[in-house]
């Protein structure tokens, strides 16, 4: 059982420092990522570390202090983003003079190195358990210890808990799990209680925490102002026309939200994804809208625009709230809408700690727009509110609206404080105002148009972005300094390459499951958990497999692997839409699981013949590592791509594994490494 605890800590701990740091770090956000590259690093130099436990152990202690502290300092600071042509990043702000300033290079190179500085003690005491059982069963209390781990952090997101909560109860699980080294868990006991009131102080008066963003919430005049994850996100405004009249800034504001309404016909039925605190609502309860479907993502938000929103949108028996994925309610619904409104959707953060694509991305691409055009009535319109910060995102918008729509929508661009673009498109829409010629040459530029296989709006062109190539360059030279420093002994073996390469492709394996899965059943992150249990489950599933019984042959198992990356690739999954709700998970859950699987099942069989099993599995994370570098490309060749880096990974891996062992033999039942 000390595997799947030390297991279950470790799962548990990269999701709380993925939310921690994005949450009161500016712009962290957008690299949730590198925390899960530290993770594999620290558990992959741990684990090499053979004989070092005892020293590696007391690493936890200043890791521990030195997060937090690193935390708060970089929470009260600016954080200097290079200025990137290619890529607009939310939450870049001049600070005034004599703010505390910090370079994003250091900003991630400092919490990526203590990250994986955390995890190396936890990676060694894994690898410590690891060599007292047999490869294979070791891995399955593996892999049920991660399964915990990450249900119980789902356990504390559902319930709104917050870091207090987290890394209370995570160092209370490794202080009992370390009570045969008193001196070592009462010095954990006292760093993590450190910790605890270290993230309790953090806390803002209004503070709340949604299972994506820390939201604060502030008086700003006549509005309330919600700030997630330290950027300004929207406001809660009093849209009566009487009372917004009175003060310049709502004024503006409500002439921006009211202005497409004379351009569209009679309102009965609306949709609003993205309704957040209720601002849209408001207006068209006021216009006297019969049935309104309000759908957002973040149920907290929702929830402070029921409590904090003067005209009480959401109390309204009109208004039908759906807590989900906008791309996956325009999938499921067959209502059909006068109006469907876009309302300002820009997210903070990341789909997922996996993945360079953004929570709103799959909402932005041509695929997107044609699902709501489907939605619409035969007089139906659609209208779009977004603050374009650079001309090419307007530009995109209008692109891919206009391809959807098979015309060039309506539109108007000036500052209104929460967006400056509308657009509107559809057949009901008439009578917008002709737009500038100087302004219409600008959106016709010809940019790569968001589609869901490359779904970047806030990318210029098909390329990766200057300040991420200086991150990730920094991550690499990180980890060769960390793996020479702690663990250079144990390189002298030679790099396990089959181990090496499979951790690299299962990564890209497992990063486009989460992308094709948030695309066929939506961007949740209820989605996101249940996509990362199963893929837990399938690859215990086929561990057991191993461990129990015979599989097929190499050749078999490689053929059913490649085979089924061929599908994934060439199957869009925009092509399973036309299925049923049952069909959809069918046959999603077949595109995706069966990669996962049959790598599985070959990792399993490799494992199994290593007669170091710790060393093997540190070579497979460290190899992770490469493949979340890798991740990284789909901004320059788009997404389905990574199923042929991890099929070139795969066969490399199944040539070196032939060349060292000559085939990759099936077990005996009784599972013992021979």
């Amino acid at each position: 059982m000390g595997i799947a605890t030390y297991s279950a800590l470790i799962l548990f701990f990269e999701l709380a420092f993925i939310r921690y740091t994005a949450g009161y770090v500016r712009v962290f956000s957008f690299y949730l990522n590198f925390v899960l590259i530290a993770t594999f690093l620290g558990m992959g130099v741990g684990l090499l570390a053979t004989g070092k436990v005892a020293r590696l152990r007391w690493l936890a202690v200043p890791a521990t202090l030195l997060l937090f502290g690193a935390v708060w300092y970089f929470s009260h600071a600016t954080i200097l983003v290079p200025k990137d042509p290619d890529e607009f990043v939310w939450g870049i702000f001049d600070e005034s003079p004599g703010t505390r300033r910090a370079p994003l290079a250091a900003v991630v190179a400092s919490l990526f190195a203590i990250c994986a500085t955390f995890f190396m003690p936890l990676g060694a005491l894994l690898g410590e358990q690891f060599r007292r059982l047999p490869a294979l069963r070791a891995y399955s209390y593996d892999i049920v210890g991660s399964l915990v781990g990450i249900l119980a952090f789902a356990l504390l997101s559902a319930l709104r808990q917050d870091p207090p909560m987290w890394f209370g109860l995570g160092v209370a699980v490794w202080v009992l799990a370390s009570l045969d080294r008193p001196a070592f868990a009462a010095a954990l006991g006292l760093t993590g209680a450190i910790g605890v009131l270290a993230s309790a102080a953090q806390r803002g008066p209004r503070e709340h925490w949604s299972p994506y963003y820390r939201i604060d919430v502030t008086a700003d005049g006549p509005a309330y102002r919600i700030d997630v994850n330290g950027s300004l996100h929207q406001f809660v405004f009093d849209l009566d026309s009487t009372r917004a009249s009175q003060r310049a800034y709502t004024r503006i504001a409500r002439r921006g939200y009211t202005m497409p309404y004379a351009w569209v016909g009679r309102v009965d039925t609306a949709l609003v994804v993205g309704s957040g605190t209720g601002n849209d609502l408001a207006l068209l309860l006021a216009r006297g809208a019969k049935y309104i479907d309000a759908v957002e993502i973040d149920p907290v938000i929702a929830d402070l625009g029921r409590a904090l929103h003067v005209q009480r949108p959401y109390d309204d028996p009109r208004v039908h709230l759906h807590v989900d994925d906008a791309r996956a309610f325009l999938r499921r619904t067959q209502q059909k809408y006068d109006l469907i409104i876009f309302g300002t959707l820009d997210s903070q953060t990341l789909l997922s700690g996996m993945s360079s694509v953004r929570l709103d991305n799959y909402i932005y691409t041509v695929e997107s727009f044609e699902s709501a055009r489907r939605r619409l009535t035969d007089t139906g319109s659609l209208v779009l509110y977004h603050m374009s910060p650079e001309p090419y995102i307007g530009a995109k918008i209008y692109q891919m609206v206009a391809q959807a729509f098979g015309a060039p929508p309506g539109v108007h661009f000036e500052n209104m404080n929460v967006f400056n673009l509308i657009v509107v498109a559809g057949d009901g829409a008439a009578r917008v105002p002709a737009v500038d010629r100087a302004l219409l040459d600008v959106l016709r530029q010809p940019f790569p148009v968001p589609r869901d296989d490359w779904p970047y709006l806030y990318l210029r062109e098909r390329t990766l972005p200057g300040h991420y190539r200086a991150a990730l360059l920094s991550v690499l030279l990180i980890s060769v300094i960390l793996i020479g420093v702690t663990a250079g002994g144990s390189l002298r073996g030679g790099i396990d390459l089959p181990m090496f390469c499979m951790g690299a492709a299962f990564l890209l394996v497992e990063t486009k499951s989460v992308t094709e899965m948030s695309l066929l059943f939506g961007s949740t992150w209820t989605v996101n958990i249940l996509v990362f249990a199963s893929i837990l489950v399938m690859v215990l599933a086929a561990n057991q497999l191993v461990l129990r019984a015979r599989v097929p042959g190499p050749n078999a198992l490689s053929s059913g692997l490649f085979v089924a990356l061929a599908v994934a690739f060439l199957l869009p999954a925009s092509r399973l839409l036309w299925l049923g709700t049952m069909g959809q998970w069918i046959a999603g859950g077949l595109m995706v699981a069966l990669p996962v699987f049959f790598a599985a099942l070959i990792f399993s069989s490799l494992f199994g013949q290593r007669a170091d099993a710790p060393r093997a599995l540190a070579y497979n994370l460290l190899g992770a590592i490469v493949g979340g570098v890798l991740e990284y490309s789909s901004m320059a060749l788009g997404i389905k791509a990574l199923y042929l880096i991890a099929a070139a990974l795969y066969a490399v891996a199944l040539y070196a594994a032939r060349r060292t062992s000559g085939t990759v033999r099936p077990l005996p039942v009784s599972g013992v490494p021979g």
